[in-house]
């Protein structure tokens, strides 16, 4: 023992010394006003589609450039556009290290992989900018022109605080900086056809993207459903292009048999695609498809796909078609088709024997219709909201000791809970908990004076960009650097989010409003206990012993809360109907929520109440 103590001192004294002999290999000493604590990473990504591609189990890199905002010498770099190496599952670990202010937000900004083929100066792309020039930071790309050189480029942008990340690390959800494009072909009747190669002609080989366009955090790119539906101000491409040169996209494809059965099938392959730098394309000078002999000369100086394809049989003659996209359904725009930022386009031709190919249409969807990788394991808080008698606050995720604590009511994106005391057809208790000086201090109010009139507690208004059930629009407004102190300062916002930054929710994770994806379906959840009318109390403590129990996910208990009508705020259903509030947006006047009843839990991709309701509030962490 004493010969093992001897050798640790003799070694810590040679480390001291070491260290002092070789300023290189210290490690900076935090900055004034750091919170001495060492930036981490925690990165996920929505899975890149195809085998040549970086998966997102298998990212091992990416560069990122973070700023800190509020430095009196304006914008100062905590991380200069470095190299991140390792994985979810072991570390992230990058040189020199960076330390959290101990108030201020951060932002950051990366992609993935560094090694892609077409990013201008590599991982050093990002060193030397910041974002409080117009235009930065930023990142140049010049696509490789045949898929097997090609990779799914990511990008990541987010906003945070030591507070929010400092415990679990950065959360960077890498987003789809490129668009997707798919192929599929169909017989005429039951001949058979052979692809050869198919090609994009005439699009812009070489762009610039402002990393301030991507999305912060978890939101969706605010685009339609449908391509129909694309309307001014225009289209959502986010690349500038340099310059006007115009390559062509081969897809490298060996012989592809298109059967006679009359269904689409794939030719490049379902997980295999080009990808395109998004932009606005010229429209092509030809109206239907052209037959292109050998050595012709471009027969448009516009974006066309070119097909070469001939009958499978003997002695059968390869024939090559220039083949016009035309203009969007509705589409008031110039363009033949708009490749947008993280979407996906599959188009279908009809192949003939006798007579030219035709182009049937282009489906336009988003990557998330395809398969996911879940980011990090979603966690459900141990309770609904309620007040300790000091506070809002809720259980920590393991704690089931609270789980049937009935919660206050919030309407729609509210920061004010409102007491849930009473029997059923109570009349509203003018009772409510709210923030004294949102986003000035920590302090709480309660009284029945404040809100005496209901219609008078705030909630979230206007019109959204993004009407999708995995959306989290509250969470985004109350983390936006820009809008987030407004949104907070009037009593708006995400609950989950307000509570984790003022340190009243649960410590060391980052908790939000779940979105309405992430109730998922009926079939996950299984009744709990007899329902039948009950009684609450003021603090939303009061258990209710009836509601549904959700069978994955740390098993919450979702207890049969009931809830305040819109406009009077008369209290209803108290142990019979469970109904909660996402912070996806259904329309300009609804919000996602998940209901069920004393028999069945709704389709929640179908369930949206108007926003001046009261319903409890479950958080959930990452």
């Amino acid at each position: 023992m004493k010969r093992n103590l001897f050798f640790l001192i003799m070694l810590a004294i040679a480390l001291i010394t070491g260290s002092c002999s070789n300023d290189l290999d210290e490690v900076p000493a935090p900055a004034a006003g750091s919170s001495g604590q060492a930036i981490t990473f925690k990165p996920w990504a929505n899975k890149p589609l195809r085998a040549a591609a970086t998966q997102a189990k298998d990212v091992t890199d990416f560069a990122v450039l973070a700023t800190d905002t509020t430095l009196s010498t304006g914008v100062g770099v905590l991380i200069n556009g470095v190299l991140v190496v390792g994985s979810n599952a072991t570390s992230w670990t990058y040189s020199p290290p960076a330390f959290w202010p101990e108030t201020a937000a951060v932002n950051f900004f990366a992609f993935s992989p560094t090694a892609a083929l077409g990013v201008t100066n590599g991982v050093a792309a990002l060193a030397g900018q910041n974002d409080a020039t117009a235009g930065q930071p930023n990142i140049t790309y010049e696509l490789p022109t045949t898929l097997t050189d090609q990779k799914d480029l990511l990008v990541a942008r987010r906003s945070s605080t030591f507070s929010q990340d400092g415990a679990g690390g950065v959360l960077l959800n890498f987003r789809h900086a490129l668009s997707r494009v798919l192929f599929q072909a169909k017989s005429e009747s039951s001949m058979q056809f052979i692809v050869s190669s198919i090609k994009l002609k005439n699009v812009k080989s070489k762009a610039t993207l402002d990393l301030n366009y991507v999305p912060k955090d978890t939101d969706p790119f605010p685009y339609p459903t449908d391509n129909a539906t694309i309307a001014s101000p225009g289209y959502q491409t986010h690349w500038v292009p340099d310059g006007a040169s115009t390559v062509e996209l081969t897809a490298n494809i060996t012989d592809t048999v298109v059967a006679g059965d009359g269904a689409w099938h794939y030719v490049v392959g379902d997980v295999d695609a080009l990808y395109v730098i998004p932009q606005e394309n010229d429209p092509s000078d030809l109206n239907r498809a052209t037959l292109v002999a050998s050595g012709d000369p471009d027969p448009s100086g516009g974006f066309y796909i070119e097909i070469t394809y001939r009958e499978n049989g003997a002695g059968a003659v390869n024939r090559t078609y220039a083949v016009p996209v035309p203009a969007i359904v509705g589409d008031a725009y110039a363009s033949s088709i708009a490749f947008e930022m993280e979407r996906q386009y599959t188009f279908q031709f009809e192949l003939f024997g006798k007579k030219p190919i035709e182009f049937k249409g282009v489906t336009v969807s988003d990557y998330s219709t395809v398969e996911q990788e879940e980011p990090l394991r979603l966690h459900w808080a141990g309770s609904n909201i309620y007040w300790d008698g000091t506070k809002l606050t809720f259980a920590d995720s393991d704690d089931k000791s609270k789980e049937q604590y009935q919660g206050v009511f919030f309407k729609w994106g509210s920061l004010v809970g409102m007491s849930p005391a009473g029997a059923n057809g109570s009349a509203w208790s003018r009772v409510t908990y709210f923030p004294t000086n949102p986003g000035v201090d920590e302090t709480w109010t309660t009284d029945d004076i404040t809100y005496a009139n209901y219609a008078d507690i705030p909630y979230a208004t206007g019109t959204l960009t993004s009407y999708l059930r995995d959306s989290t629009y509250l969470t985004a407004i109350t983390n936006d650097l820009l809008t987030g102190k407004d949104t907070i300062a009037a009593r708006k916002g995400d609950i989950c989010v307000y509570l984790t930054k003022i340190g009243a929710a649960p410590k060391g994770k980052r908790w939000r409003m779940p979105t309405n994806k992430e109730f998922e379906a009926s079939g996950d959840y299984a009744k709990v206990g007899a329902s039948g009318a009950t009684t609450g109390n003021a603090n939303g403590t009061a258990p209710i012993p009836s509601g549904w129990r959700r069978q994955n996910l740390n098993t919450p208990y979702f207890p049969a809360s009931g809830l305040r009508e819109n406009l009077t705020g008369v209290l209803t259903n108290v142990g019979i109907q469970l109904i909660y509030w996402s912070s996806s947006s259904f329309s300009a006047t609804n919000g996602y929520s998940f209901s069920a009843t004393s028999t069945a839990v709704y389709p929640i991709y179908n369930s949206s109440n108007y926003r001046p309701y009261g319903f409890p509030v479950r958080c959930v962490s990452e």
